[in-house]
């Protein structure tokens, strides 16, 4: 169906280098294709459980299958990360994930407007994405991330976390 998406989550960051293991698979799109990847799913068997407006999951239609998660964002959000996804590969199929940037961003928007459950998972992501990838976490173009999409507090955590290596 030509759909256009880009993996994040646990394989994106898996991508980059930490390895963590994940339970579903996830995907960002554009709220355009909304209704096409529902239909999509549910032509599958998947059967939505959770419909937030701009997260979606799906359980699947069988349990050797992995569950979805749909991160839906506007288009013009969408465009310019699908623009700068780089290649990868996971189970044999060729697929986009978001630039180091733009998943660190993602993320960080995660960390801001998560629940207690999910924090420490995401927090951890973002530490080890900035550590693996050997980034300066005192550089320009990180605290411009963190000032967008995270908060000053996260910010502190993280750097403090870094520094005690």
């Amino acid at each position: 169906r030509k759909l256009r998406f880009l993996v994040i989550g646990g394989l994106a960051v898996n991508h980059y280098g930490y390895s963590r293991d994940t339970g579903d698979l996830d995907f960002f799109v554009s709220q355009n294709d909304r209704v096409t990847w529902m239909e999509l799913l549910k032509y599958f068997g998947y059967a939505s459980h959770n419909d937030g407006g701009y997260f979606i999951q799906y359980n699947p239609p069988a349990q050797n299958a992995w569950p979805v998660d749909l991160m839906l964002v506007q288009e013009k959000t969408f465009t310019p990360i699908l623009s700068a996804g780089q290649p990868a590969e996971f189970f044999g199929v060729k697929t986009i994930v978001p630039s180091l940037e733009h998943l660190i961003a993602l993320k960080l928007h995660a960390l801001k407007n998560t629940r207690m459950t999910r924090f420490l998972k995401d927090f951890l992501d973002v530490e080890y994405l900035i550590r693996l990838n050997r980034l300066d976490v005192k550089s320009k173009s990180i605290c411009e991330l963190f000032e967008k999409y995270g908060t000053p507090d996260l910010y502190d955590k993280i750097s403090r976390s870094l520094a005690s290596e």
